[in-house]
């Protein structure tokens, strides 16, 4: 039985590959088995952990990787994105805690866990924390409920937002066994099952002073949000570009009709890879990068996800609905895409404001 053929789908941009054949061949040869949950998305951290690869020298290169492995399986990109994020709030806090966890994270021994969305939203404005926390001798104590949360195990870090009786919000860092923590029942969804997603509840966790990572919510979330969105961005575009790629090989006989369509969804897709790295560009050279081009970069690219999927599918006829192809599998990943936080509603409402503001 021969190996599965690695995938060489090239970047629209003409850019060199971040990850060394080896890695893109295992993470091929494992996609189908993921997405059936036969092997979690995680190991996917620990592949790259393994070899010194989760992160990069520049945000740049980390997003080039990011959108390589979701061209392959979004699944391992989403589990790696999500810990990507857990390493860049506990570098961006810079505690002694945070510097005690980062070696562990960064070789892939524990999966990071971003419980964030609330805290991105109230910081938007378009919603708020759910979790409260107490006061107490050396910390506090917190209650509440996450609806959704990824890289779920118990020796998951896991990084979340909580607000005091007095209004201040916290940024905190929890185990995933800790005591009072209660990790829910997987979901069940159409796709990315193996990215062990479900919902947290605590119920009285003591987070000691030392764990809790800031007491500014605005300044941390402004100091994390481009990053956050250029690396999710990645997510969107490997599947975008993959999806593409597959339907442009398809143009034959009667599919010849959507040669215009695929032109045109495969330019916008590279349209938008070069607007990414030009934005990462400038945010690793210290420049500051707009709101307004963050949200249009995000929205853009969540859209391109979803209508090159569907060309996709359309040109790849009965084996595009058949549930094991690769078009199926990108097709039900795609669909993710407008509901993960940022939702594609939320996306819209906050460029609105963004431009009223920037205006």
């Amino acid at each position: 039985m021969s190996a599965p053929t690695t995938p060489t789908l090239e970047s629209l941009t003409g850019g060199r590959l971040i990850l060394d054949e080896p890695v893109l061949a295992t993470i091929a040869e494992r996609a189908k088995a993921v997405d059936k949950n036969e092997i979690p998305a995680r190991y996917g951290i620990e592949l790259l952990g393994e070899q010194d690869l989760i992160t990069r020298d520049s945000l740049l290169d980390t997003a080039r990787q990011i959108r390589e492995i979701a061209r392959i399986d979004l699944s391992v990109a989403f589990g790696l994105w999500a810990h990507t994020m857990v390493i860049s709030y506990l570098e961006t806090a810079g505690t002694a805690y945070a510097d005690q966890l980062l070696p562990t994270l960064r070789s892939g021994r524990r999966p990071g866990v971003t419980g964030m969305a609330p805290a991105f939203k109230e910081a938007a404005g378009a919603g708020s924390i759910d979790l409260t926390a107490r006061e107490v001798d050396g910390g506090v104590v917190i209650d509440g409920k996450l609806a959704w949360a990824s890289n779920l195990a118990d020796d998951a870090v896991i990084v979340t937002a909580a607000r005091t009786g007095a209004g201040e919000r916290l940024l905190v860092v929890i185990d995933g066994d800790a005591e009072g923590v209660t990790l829910g029942t997987p979901f069940a969804l159409l796709g990315l099952n193996a990215t062990s997603s479900a919902s947290i509840t605590l119920d009285g966790v003591t987070v000691p002073d030392a764990q809790i990572l800031s007491r500014d919510l605005d300044g941390f979330i402004a100091a994390v949000r481009p990053g956050f969105v250029i690396m999710q961005t990645s997510e969107c575009l490997g599947v975008a570009e993959a999806a593409i790629e597959a339907a442009g090989q398809r143009l034959k006989g009667l599919n010849e009709v959507l040669a215009d369509d695929v032109a045109a969804v495969r330019e916008r897709i590279a349209e938008l890879i070069a607007t990414q790295e030009d934005l990462a560009r400038r945010i690793d050279a210290g420049e500051q990068v707009t709101k307004v081009s963050l949200l249009e970069l995000r929205l853009g690219a969540a859209e391109a996800a979803v209508d090159a999927a569907g060309l996709e599918v359309r040109v790849a006829g009965g084996a595009g609905y058949a549930q094991s192809s690769p078009a199926s599998r990108r097709f039900r990943e795609a669909a993710f895409i407008p509901v993960q936080s940022p939702s594609e509603t939320q996306l819209k409402w906050e460029l609105q404001q963004a431009r009223k503001q920037e205006g």
